[in-house]
């Protein structure tokens, strides 16, 4: 998921930004210098800095955005002499990083094409129905903007969705989702002639991934990947 935030300071001193975010398991520094000036900028009196920070989260639940702030301040002695000192103050900003879009997959074999007098009863079914239960988690707003699957190399698959165009077909919007709404995905996959799959050691055939791109109501950018989905264990 996404982080955005916007870091604003409104003084006539020097400062200079530094930033943390402490994650449920790990600290992680946020480098500001990459979306500015650098560290250390002189802000002219009456004006503001902004800081942009981006930052791809990989972990769900509480984060807390650490925020430190120095500063040069300038004073003036009665006999007009000018003296300086550096202050420092942080702050601390909480949020919960919830996972926006919820996933549940189903996967289903599909017989081979042909009658049972056609092909011996000891082949496999080699093709299968991958289908997506796509929940809108989020407070507002998305627009699914593309799901695909991405599989392994002894796999062919086949999208069924609203991205499907062919000969006299409209092209179709993205769909909408108001929070809660659920949005259906399928595939259809189908094994390679003459390839071997991948298997885990419980016997389940590996098929792919899903990746999963969306937009908010505001414009930001969001995506997800699932792990490696694979079928039931087979005899």
């Amino acid at each position: 998921m996404k982080f955005y935030v916007c870091l604003a300071l409104h003084s006539p001193n020097k400062h200079a930004f530094q930033s943390s975010l402490p994650a449920p398991t790990q600290t992680i520094p946020l480098d500001l210098a990459r979306v500015g000036r650098g560290d250390n900028v002189e802000v002219v009196s009456g004006d503001s800095l902004q800081r942009i920070i981006r930052f791809d989260l990989k972990e769900e639940g509480n984060h807390v955005l650490a925020v430190s702030v120095r500063y040069t301040e300038f004073l003036s002695d009665d006999v007009g002499e000018s003296k300086s000192r550096t202050r420092t103050f942080r702050k601390l900003y909480q949020f919960i990083a919830a996972p926006c879009l919820s996933v549940r997959t189903k996967v289903s074999d599909l017989p081979l094409r042909g009658s049972k007098s056609e092909r011996p009863s000891s082949v496999k079914a080699i093709s299968f129905a991958l289908e997506a239960q796509l929940e809108n988690m989020a407070d507002g707003p998305i627009t699914l903007e593309k799901v695909t699957c991405s599989p392994k190399l002894s796999f062919d698959i086949t999208s069924i969705n609203w991205d499907v165009t062919g000969p006299g077909m409209d092209k179709m919007q993205s769909p909408f989702l108001m929070p809660r709404d659920v949005m259906q995905a399928a595939f259809l996959i189908r094994q390679k002639a003459n390839s071997t799959v991948e298997m885990t050691k419980d016997g389940r055939v590996i098929l792919g991934q899903l990746i999963i791109r969306w937009r908010t109501s505001m414009g930001g950018p969001g995506s997800l990947t699932t792990g490696w989905l694979s079928t039931r264990k087979r005899a």
